[in-house]
């Protein structure tokens, strides 16, 4: 008997999602390619840190437009509360709920807030984050991750 290989890890394709934001807008994972850096940040309307931290992510997303921040919503109670939350916090970038494999993003972690960074081929790169951070904060890691 010849000895066989062992079997190899799954090789890891990117992420992939087809969703509607909470705008009512369609988007799918081909928009990664226009991006240096994509942050996918989970939150739900419920999460004092996670409201917290919406403007300094607004912050980030309108200085830096080589940088895709995508919001998915987890453990959600009110899709009204939700939107009420990303309008009062002025909010632009794309708000979903956990879609394709943002779902599995979604729930590697028992806490939220939660956020990956992702190259754009969908790799994940790096360490998440856990927990809300300032604009200082989330300037210090975009700019690690793009330099």
């Amino acid at each position: 008997v010849e000895p066989t290989d062992a079997p190899s890890e799954p090789e890891n394709t990117g992420l992939t999602f087809s969703a509607v934001t909470l705008s009512g807008t369609k988007i799918d994972s081909s928009m990664l390619k226009d991006y240096d850096l994509i942050i996918v940040n989970c939150w739900a309307e419920w999460c004092g840190p996670c409201i917290g931290e919406l403007p300094a992510l607004e912050q980030i997303h309108q200085e830096y437009p080589n940088v895709l921040i995508l919001g998915v919503l987890v453990a959600s109670y009110s899709i009204v509360e939700a939107r009420t939350a990303l309008s009062d916090a002025g909010v632009t970038y794309p708000t979903l709920k956990a879609a394709g494999d943002l779902e599995e993003v979604s729930y590697r972690s028992d806490y939220i807030p939660a956020t990956y960074f992702f190259d754009r081929n969908g790799i994940e790169i790096g360490e998440p984050i856990i927990g809300g951070q300032s604009y200082e904060e989330w300037k210090a890691v975009v700019e690690s991750y793009l330099n």
